[in-house]
């Protein structure tokens, strides 16, 4: 099926941050700016002159108030920032500086993530600033450093996607989408109140509560068909990424734990070990150079390829479900090469 072209608010919206990455910051430190050295502004405008709803002034004035920007309110007038406030220029340490330029080395290895072209650019300005003689010693160090990323999936849409999905979140706003599930008759149109977005491996997924549904789903950004947002507000509601993922082995929870146990053949397990997998990941090495991982899992779907991609070096022990579960699969596949 061809996709169409969806439709989002206009580019001049000035509610659509136009850089999504870092747009709240910009924001944040606009505040700052329009606010300070005697300067008092109501809600309202500066509402109008951030392009955002008052709310959102509300929300990003209490964010620098919590921050420790004296940022007061005076009755009748608006906001001031005390007079003694000020933003003292940027000072970075030589770790600091080498750390800013090897994230935006790593931002830029990625050109299929266009979301992060925003804080490269803020680096590069930041790097600006540095003196010359500074500068051309980071310069030294980097060229010694290359970055290799994995494939990551990003479609031409994605991005348009993600600046609809930050504006829901930002502005509390439902948006309608049409969307491709993974099972057989998978299309359906829903109202989504989206919430959190969340990057894993090599995708954008949002978490959002779904009307359709009545419950809070994963969504990868990819499978929108169309995404806009709506004239409708959804009320707040308490959501951590980290309570709905509950120990998954990745990004999809099942409402059950395992303790699961591998054991890895010396072939493969010090590579195995060498990567935190999990939170709740202990290792065991033995005398011949095998070892035994153990964990608690959130479901088995995820772990279960994980443990596939291992092939015959990998062996579950505990806990019988996964066992049954990757004979089963193993077995399946090999039906393609026997007697092939």
């Amino acid at each position: 099926m061809s996709r169409k072209t969806p439709n989002h608010p206009p580019e001049s919206d000035p509610r659509q941050p136009k850089n999504v990455i870092g747009a709240r910051v910009t924001r944040l430190i606009r505040i700052i700016h329009l606010v300070q050295g005697g300067k008092v502004r109501t809600p309202g405008r500066l509402a109008r002159r951030l392009g955002v709803s008052r709310r959102t002034v509300f929300r990003d004035v209490k964010t620098l108030q919590d921050a420790g920007v004296p940022i007061v309110s005076r009755p009748g007038k608006g906001y001031a920032v005390a007079d003694e406030y000020d933003t003292a220029p940027l000072r970075l340490g030589a770790a600091e500086g080498l750390g800013l330029m090897l994230l935006a080395r790593v931002a830029r290895a990625m050109p299929d993530q266009p979301v992060l072209r925003p804080a490269v650019e803020a680096i590069d300005r930041i790097v600006a600033q540095l003196p010359p003689n500074v500068r051309q010693v980071y310069d030294d160090l980097m060229s010694q450093v290359s970055i290799a990323t994995g494939h990551v999936s990003f479609s031409s849409d994605d991005e348009q996607h993600y600046r609809t999905l930050q504006y829901g979140i930002e502005e509390r706003k439902i948006c309608r989408a049409v969307y491709h599930a993974l099972h057989p008759n998978g299309r359906y149109i829903a109202d989504i109140h989206p919430l959190h977005l969340h990057f894993w491996q090599r995708a954008w997924y949002v978490l959002a509560f779904c009307e359709k549904h009545n419950e809070v789903r994963l969504l990868k950004l990819s499978r929108f068909e169309e995404l806009e947002p709506t004239a409708r507000n959804f009320a707040p509601r308490p959501f951590s990424i980290h309570a709905y993922l509950d120990d998954a082995w990745g990004v999809m929870p099942e409402g059950r734990k395992y303790d699961v146990v591998i054991d890895f053949a010396p072939l493969v397990a010090r590579n195995a070990a060498d990567i935190r997998w999990h939170r709740t990941q202990e290792t065991m090495f033995r005398a011949d150079g095998s070892c035994e991982m153990r964990f608690r899992v959130n479901g088995l779907s995820e772990i279960k390829w994980w443990v596939l991609g291992y092939g015959d070096q990998a062996v579950v022990r505990e806990p019988p479900e996964l066992r049954r579960a990757v004979c089963e699969t193993a077995c399946a596949a090999a039906q393609h090469y026997i007697g092939g």
